[in-house]
């Protein structure tokens, strides 16, 4: 007769949990399933293994299950260990902050802490004391209001070195918050480049051969720095060419 093994599912997916799933690939497709197992459960890989088969797989499935379904959410503010944090919108963020979070945005999820320290900043000044606030798994988030939340809070400056301190603390952010952020930043970041290169367009329409001829030449030889310019699609790059005197 077969041990019955008891476990505690989590209230959450960590962030530092997530991105362990995707450094897995060195594994075979059961070492993956102990790996994972492990970390959810709290059991030791040790323990694990003595598991039989078909209640190690029954338990993964379940688990994989709850990691399938998690559903992004995007907070502008939340309280979380003792510190009420906000989100940077896009159009405040300095050209350090920005060129910081394309730099670790390429290597994707294995630099979701990173990102999320930039994105999150601890909340100095706020007027929002009035409202309700409500608790889920380890945070704290606002309930009932749907107006913009940027307006009523004023983060502390950007620092480097603070960001430093606070990455690996974001690896114990729930999975949920996380992802919400990262996907929200993405979206509007996406569109900030559209507009940023719509209104380019618009500008260039209205300059001088010479002004022109100087903003050809920044095109061929810039380095990949400027997004706005750098990313500009076929269709626009012809626009250029048909607004030439």
């Amino acid at each position: 007769m077969s041990k019955q093994i008891t476990i505690s599912m989590p209230e959450f997916i960590t962030v530092g949990q997530y991105q362990d799933f995707g450094t897995l690939d060195h594994l075979t497709q059961t070492q993956k399933i102990i790996r994972i197992v492990s970390a959810i459960t709290k059991h030791s890989e040790t323990d694990v293994m003595k598991w039989n088969a078909t209640s190690l797989f029954k338990v993964y499935k379940d688990l994989n299950n709850s990691i399938n379904e998690i559903e992004p959410a995007f907070l502008p503010i939340f309280e979380w260990e003792g510190q009420t944090w906000g989100f940077q919108p896009i159009h405040k963020m300095s050209a350090g902050e920005y060129i910081d979070l394309e730099t670790r945005l390429k290597d994707g999820i294995t630099k979701l802490h990173e990102v999320l320290a930039i994105l999150y900043r601890p909340i100095k000044e706020h007027k929002f004391d009035s409202y309700e606030w409500k608790l889920k798994y380890n945070y704290k988030y606002v309930i009932g209001k749907t107006e913009n939340l940027f307006k009523y809070y004023t983060l502390e400056d950007y620092d480097v070195e603070k960001r430093t301190w606070r990455e690996e603390q974001f690896k114990s952010l729930p999975i949920n918050l996380a992802l919400g952020a990262y996907n929200f930043f993405l979206f509007v970041g996406e569109k900030f480049s559209k507009d940023l290169r719509i209104s380019f367009l618009e500008m260039y329409k209205k300059m001088t051969k010479k002004e022109r001829e100087e903003v050809e030449q920044l095109l061929n030889t810039t380095d990949g720095s400027t997004p706005f310019i750098t990313s500009l699609t076929k269709e626009e790059s012809s626009t250029l060419q048909e607004t030439k005197e």
